[in-house]
């Protein structure tokens, strides 16, 4: 029997929630695959008042379970009928232990989060959960930017890529989450430039690199659609990341960190920046990991 992927998704009854659905369903349409819709709530012991008065904890329970499933049912009715998702309700510590608990009892192929609604212009800005899964993940984790809606279809995905040593490995992800996908794939690195220079040495050395990239790529792959490289050039990485076009139906993909323990997540410096310009949803994965098949 074909396994069918699955991606926790982390709700919350806001709109940081609402667009973490978003992407959810953009990526589930992509790969054919089912959501876990998640809200996490306390151990039963912390969620007891403690003020003088106060409602008995089997009655406070009781209300906070109900309004929780309503507001699951809330995010159950943002999903499409193209879409197959389920709801959780679940218990923990913390909500990134819950998250990260469910992706096991799952078997999720990712966790989708959102970002933080104090970021500016449709940019990330990393709230607590998702910066805690981004260094403890054993999975990869997708980042829904402020405001995002699905589009019908994802048409492209961008793949961020340094000339560092693991770069492969972050290809090997790819090459497993776009098996047999009609999109289009791009291909970029980013480069910082002074204002002066016209054409540094290190743009011609990265244009170098991505002729090795797509090599690589095009020996493993079996995605079907349109495949380009781009180098990123800009006084900063946020500048860079600007000066390349982006398109609404486009999703980037990013490796960890060198410094992230095997099979984990650590969001290096790069790529942490590279949020602060980012307009589209961002992937980042696990070192030492295929980023599982998502079909």
């Amino acid at each position: 029997m074909t396994r069918v992927a699955n991606y926790v998704v982390a709700y919350e009854a806001t709109e940081r929630g609402n667009d973490t659905v978003e992407l959810g369903v953009a990526l589930a349409r992509l790969t054919r695959s089912e959501l876990r819709l998640c809200l996490v709530l306390p151990h039963h012991s912390s969620t007891v008042p403690a003020r003088v008065g106060a409602v008995s904890s089997p009655d406070y329970q009781a209300l906070l379970e109900a309004q929780a499933l309503e507001w699951l049912e809330q995010g159950r009715a943002l999903v499409p009928d193209d879409v197959v998702a389920t709801t959780h309700l679940l218990y923990a510590d913390s909500t990134t232990e819950g998250l990260l608990q469910a992706a096991r009892t799952f078997d999720s192929d990712r966790i989708v989060v959102g970002a933080s609604r104090r970021g500016l212009m449709n940019r990330f800005t990393i709230g607590s959960v998702a910066s805690a899964l981004l260094h403890a993940s054993p999975v990869p984790v997708a980042l829904a930017p402020r405001g995002y809606q699905a589009p019908a279809q994802l048409t492209r995905i961008t793949c961020a890529i340094g000339t560092r040593p693991g770069w492969k490995a972050l290809l090997d992800s790819l090459v497993a989450f776009s098996e047999d996908l009609t999109v289009d794939l791009r291909f970029v690195t980013l480069v910082e430039v002074d204002a002066g220079r016209r054409h540094p040495v290190e743009v011609t050395e990265s244009q170098a690199h991505l002729a090795g990239v797509l090599e690589y790529f095009q020996s493993r792959s079996k995605a079907s659609g349109t495949i380009t490289t781009e180098v990123g050039s800009g006084h900063s990485v946020e500048t860079a990341v600007e000066a390349l076009d982006w398109q609404q139906s486009e999703i980037a993909f990013v490796g960890s960190s060198r410094l992230a323990q095997p099979t984990t997540i650590f969001l290096g410096i790069t790529a942490h920046r590279m949020l602060h310009a980012l307009p589209v949803p961002l992937i980042v994965v696990p070192t030492g990991t295929d980023a599982r098949k998502p079909h």
